[in-house]
């Protein structure tokens, strides 16, 4: 397999635009977690594809400590640069199957978008292992619809039209059967959590040059995407900026 295109390295040359282009995750859902009583006062996180930190930021701001699990060291290296300075985040060198961790060291182990690239059933184990008794998982993903509005159309379509092999790994994110998997035998429950963005230009540009199956700098492509993503922009823009209604699902459960 081409280098780049390894799960663990399809990001070495996306981290810098990562973090302004990804959506981030809302509050609501550690207010939720923390009624469900997932989540007690002083909590260890454990982030699993933690990449850049974004999915470990709602945690940190609510208190907890968080210990993010990256294999990507470009990825890793912008997460701890930005959430070094809360003195209750560290990151670690591992994978979902085989985080480095100890036994029993977190209540809650957390995945955002990352868990299409885990083996279901070894990082529910590993997850099962790093909990202290009684913890509890939840995986999030930020949601973006492909219909409903003229822009959300269009770029669905610049993504089909660009992706290098946008329809494999879109396909994946939604395999419920390997989310039962990692669960498993527990049955998770499901919420959801209104997580709206209004982006300008740069900002989309971000965001397409953060995925991972969109060609890069240097594609034989890469400026013609561009200039179609340009056109898209121009057409649909109200004062400066698009709207992405994202819907941030997460499912979540007691591992046993």
């Amino acid at each position: 397999m081409n280098e780049a295109m390894r799960p663990t390295e399809r990001f070495s040359d996306r981290a810098g635009v990562y973090t302004r282009g990804r959506p981030t995750y809302p509050d609501a859902l550690v207010a939720h977690l923390r009624s469900e009583g997932a989540l007690p006062d002083g909590a260890v996180v454990v982030d699993i594809g933690v990449g850049t930190g974004l999915s470990a930021e709602p945690f940190l701001r609510a208190g907890c400590s968080v210990v993010g699990v990256e294999p990507n060291a470009a990825m890793r290296a912008v997460g701890d640069e930005r959430l070094g300075a809360t003195g209750r985040y560290r990151s670690v060198d591992g994978r979902a199957e085989a985080t480095t961790l100890a036994s029993g060291c977190a209540q809650l182990v957390i995945a955002g978008q990352a868990f299409h690239w885990f083996d279901p059933e070894r990082a529910g184990a590993e997850a099962r292992r790093l909990l202290a008794p009684g913890g509890w998982a939840a995986l999030m993903w930020n949601d973006r619809p492909a219909t409903g509005t003229p822009f959300l159309e269009g770029y669905e379509a610049l993504l089909k039209t660009y992706g290098i092999d946008y329809e494999k790994v879109s396909h994946r994110h939604v395999d419920e059967d390997a989310i039962n998997r990692f669960f498993a035998p527990t049955r998770p429950a499901v919420a959801h959590f209104d997580n709206p963005r209004s982006l300008d230009r740069d900002e989309l540009a971000a965001l397409v040059g953060s995925a991972s199956y969109m060609p890069p700098p240097g594609h034989p492509r890469h400026a013609e995407m561009s200039a179609a993503l340009s056109r898209l922009f121009a057409a649909h823009a109200i004062d400066g900026r698009v709207a992405v209604h994202y819907r941030t699902r997460m499912h979540y459960g007691q591992l046993t």
